[in-house]
């Protein structure tokens, strides 16, 4: 297999331990969570208090909202992104709809 994937090739051991969880009886490939593992909820209180700081501020940066929420900045990007569907133009936030027009 290396001859034909060269260095995109898996490591034998990873195959090996793949083969082992799906005969043990593992089918989903998402991670199951795990201790200490950050479990943040995204509610709609999050939200709208994130639209109301762009709409105050349509600069506003996501670090400066994940300051302002005590929030990560992650978590930002995936309510501004998926959310609510928002994109950067001239350094705006604006409706993703309205960017293709």
């Amino acid at each position: 297999m290396k001859e034909v994937y060269g260095k995109q090739c898996l490591a034998r051991y990873t195959i090996f331990r793949w083969c082992h969880r799906y005969e043990a009886g593992r089918v989903h490939i998402k991670d199951f969570p795990r201790p200490g593992q950050a479990h943040v909820v995204i509610n709609s209180a999050t939200i709208s208090a994130a639209v109301e700081l762009i709409r105050q501020n349509r600069r506003i940066t996501t670090r400066e909202i994940a300051v302002e929420l005590s929030i990560s900045k992650d978590i930002v990007h995936h309510i501004i992104h998926k959310k609510l569907g928002y994109g950067k133009v001239c350094a705006q936030w604006v409706p993703k709809h309205l960017v293709h027009l």
